[in-house]
């Protein structure tokens, strides 16, 4: 019996529009040839515009992936490294499936840290345009001889015309190839060599001032011995582990504060990267997004917030503190120029040895130290050389941000700084001014966060992992308009300020008032409530469910509530009623953990990559604690690397500005005594980075 279907035309193309609308919102996926199309592709690519060389190399491609000496997953990986993908989306959400066809066919080469293939293969790729198309173009990826690596783009037009049928000859303008080896490796180059033999000469200069320090003491009048010192170990290592005697010249729980937002920034990192090394990608991504508890993971970026916080928290602190007590020199004001330089001076100086430091070693070493080079788009060894001026302007997050990408925290912080002054003077001077215009300051960010999720059809954070179809999924647009530019990320920040002129005030008071039982339970509830709402607040978000109106004020608030229920934690132990929780934050063994977390900000990405590539590929997901394993050593080699930046860069150049600082002071000697009271008095005060400082350095350093 035949059934007869009969669609009225009308219907038809009401149901072909409906289908295209479908289509259009379905996630696009990289497409995967079949194996006898590649090995088509491979025998059948013309050989006349090719040199002799590559020509050869592909009539032996299909005889050393098919011999029985050859593992079976190599040849399969080298078929499926081949593919096509929206192109949109080719370095933001498709990025880590197009690193992992990279991965096959740099593995279907059959490298080894210790043995070279005789047949090295290149993964080349090749993109209408990479960072500001908005058409519908398509991005091809191939696996070719290296040997080829002249004609990839002659090889990679070709496989444009196969893998579209002929329709599509747009010009392929970025393109680019990773090799399964580099042709020379790291110790075999005279650039990675002469930055592994500064490190050395650093190393040995600590070496010998620590012995002389240990020998002679540190008592000597001499510059060049003092400058000689401030290289010493026996000095720097007491400077990171010695708790301040006064329990209010700095805030404690800082400390243990700045610890965790280490840790936590590092988790977060980790499992966003192990995206490219996992086979069942999307079976790991559904298991962190569908379950709810897992939003402390997806929901990681919360973790820069508390340096925001903190870091204006301790800038407002020291400094009221200081003209609190200050009794010898007139307060700056407006146009106290002079005064202001030197503010910026000093976070200069604490910000550019380290971050200099780390940038020359991860850009021209140990970017390149493993034997095979890493993604282009986001190789510090490709980017850096082109853009590492943005860095160290501090400016890299209002441009690209494409060298080290993620230390565009320290750029957006430092614009932070720069304009902390108008708060700062305007609390100090008239403090309901400054508190209007700090509020009015952290509104208008918060609409130009609603702003920007309605013109570009944002979520309320960077969705990292899945991304839903009812907003944008482009990911690194939204990081590089949004995420990481200052105007939508100072509220938490201003929210520090206010904290730090709070703090300071009430330490100022002779009599303290005594707060309610209701008042200390109120407020860690109020608290409570707010820091898990913004943390987890961004279910429905992740879930996709249709909730406009909720999803902007979530992005538009949950950085600045989740900043206020930090503020209360340290408001609470700082002054007394944090119980328990003060006591965890404020061990001593937190305190070194988080004077390195600057230097182990700038490293800590290197290791993150670094154990995935040396894990077996490709990964399995069956659990997260594999991930978390991962975190543990990642976290072990990136404090490892951050002490020595420290002590090799980050201490000794604060040590030598107070050094000169005061040679220059002293030949000069225009500076008034001070009073044996107001030494006593300040003897301990913090400076801006929560370290307790010799009372005459400190004042010479602030002047």
């Amino acid at each position: 019996m035949k059934f007869k279907i009969s669609i009225p035309v009308q219907n038809w193309c009401i149901f072909v529009i409906f289908l295209n609308n479908i289509l259009s919102v379905l996630p696009a996926t990289l497409v995967t040839y079949p194996e006898d199309e590649v090995w088509s592709f491979i025998k059948e690519t013309p050989k006349r515009n090719l040199t002799k060389k590559c020509a050869d190399s592909l009539g032996l491609v299909e005889s050393y992936l098919t011999d029985h000496s050859t593992l079976e997953e190599q040849r399969r990986f080298f078929s499926a490294s081949f593919g096509t993908g929206d192109a949109i989306q080719f370095v933001s959400r498709d990025q880590d499936r197009w690193i992992f066809r990279a991965m096959k066919c740099i593995k279907a080469a059959g490298e080894t840290s210790y043995s070279a293939s005789e047949y090295p293969l290149s993964y080349c790729y090749g993109v209408p345009s990479l960072w500001d198309s908005e058409e519908a173009d398509t991005a091809y990826g191939i696996c070719l001889p290296s040997t080829c690596a002249d004609n990839h783009k002659t090889l990679l037009r070709e496989w444009q015309s196969i893998a579209s049928n002929k329709s599509d000859s747009k010009n392929l303008e970025y393109e680019g190839c990773t090799k399964s080896r580099h042709t020379k490796q790291w110790y075999e180059q005279f650039i990675p060599m002469a930055d592994f033999s500064f490190d050395m000469v650093l190393i040995f200069l600590v070496g010998i001032a620590t012995v002389y320090h240990v020998k002679r003491g540190e008592n000597s009048k001499s510059v060049p011995i003092q400058l000689l010192l401030a290289f010493s170990a026996k000095k720097n290592l007491r400077k990171l582990v010695e708790m301040p005697k006064d329990p209010q010249s700095t805030i404690q729980c800082m400390f243990g504060l700045r610890f965790l937002s280490m840790v936590w920034t590092l988790v977060g990192h980790s499992f966003i990267f192990v995206q490219a090394y996992l086979d069942n990608v999307d079976e790991y991504k559904a298991d962190l997004v569908d379950n709810f508890w897992n939003q402390w993971i997806t929901n990681f970026t919360l973790s820069v917030d508390v340096f925001l916080t903190l870091s204006g928290t301790l800038t407002a602190y020291s400094w009221f503190k200081k003209w609190q007590k200050n009794t010898t020199e007139k307060e700056p004001s407006w146009n106290s120029y002079g005064y202001w330089l030197r503010f910026y001076r000093h976070r200069v100086v604490r910000l550019w040895p380290a971050y200099i430091y780390t940038l020359l070693t991860v850009t021209t070493r140990l970017s390149i130290t493993h034997y095979h080079p890493m993604w282009p788009p986001t190789d510090p060894a490709v980017q850096c050389p082109s853009h590492w001026w943005e860095n160290i302007l501090f400016i890299n997050s209002l441009l690209d941000n494409r060298c080290m990408p993620w230390t565009w925290y320290i750029g957006t912080e430092f614009i932070f700084y720069l304009v902390s002054p108008i708060f700062l003077l305007s609390l100090r001077r008239h403090p309901s001014f400054g508190l209007g215009l700090s509020a009015i300051v952290i509104i208008i960010s918060a609409l130009f966060n609603v702003g920007g999720m309605l013109v570009y059809n944002f979520p309320p954070t960077q969705f990292l992992w899945k991304q839903p179809e009812i907003f944008n999924p482009d990911y690194i647009k939204h990081h590089l308009l949004l995420y990481i530019k200052p105007q939508y990320r100072i509220g938490p920040y201003i929210v520090g300020l206010l904290l730090g002129y709070y703090l300071a005030g009430f330490q100022a008071q002779t009599q303290k008032k005594q707060r309610s039982i209701r008042f200390i339970v109120g407020g860690w509830a109020l608290a409570s409530v707010a820091g898990f709402w913004s943390l987890y607040g961004l279910y429905p978000a992740a879930q996709g469910w249709d909730w406009p109106i909720y999803h902007l004020f979530y992005g538009a608030t949950h950085r600045v509530v989740f900043s206020l229920a930090l503020g209360w934690l340290m408001y609470a132990c700082h002054t007394g009623i944090g119980g328990p929780i003060n006591r965890l934050l404020t061990m001593p063994v937190l305190l070194p953990l988080s004077q390195l977390s600057y230097s182990v900000y700038l490293f800590h990405m290197i290791p993150v990559v670094f154990t995935y590539l040396l894990a077996p590929f490709p990964i399995v997901f069956e659990t997260k604690w594999l991930m978390l394993g991962h975190c543990f050593i990642q976290l072990a080699l990136s404090y490892f690397f951050g002490f020595e930046t420290t002590m090799i860069a980050e201490l000794p150049a604060l040590n030598i500005e107070r050094i000169l600082l005061n040679w220059d002071c002293k030949a000069a000697s225009t500076l008034k005594p001070l009073p044996s009271n107001a030494d006593v008095e300040m003897k301990l005060k913090p400076n801006e980075n929560g370290e307790a400082t010799n009372n005459k350095n400190n004042l010479v350093a602030n002047l």
